[in-house]
């Protein structure tokens, strides 16, 4: 499926790739700071493999980036 908006709505799960996650530390903080955005659910860093897998009603791309960066670490996209 080839996803061609910013904005995903109806409950969606999707995986971004975040850069410069090093600990748990780093997963507290990423998954602390994304579900705090408005219309997220849930959200699960995994630092190994670069990953967040992010759940909620509207998951808007723009905001995880900038919150992302915002943080310290790099947002590579889906």
């Amino acid at each position: 499926m080839i996803k061609t908006e910013k904005t995903l709505d109806m409950a969606k799960t999707i995986k971004v790739r975040v850069e410069g996650m090093t600990c748990n530390h780093c997963k507290m903080n990423v998954e602390r700071n994304l579900s705090q955005i408005e219309g997220i659910g849930e959200v699960v860093a995994d630092p190994d493999h670069n990953e967040v897998v992010i759940t909620g009603d509207h998951v808007d791309l723009e905001k995880i980036k900038s919150t992302v960066e915002s943080i310290g670490y790099s947002y590579k996209g889906e």
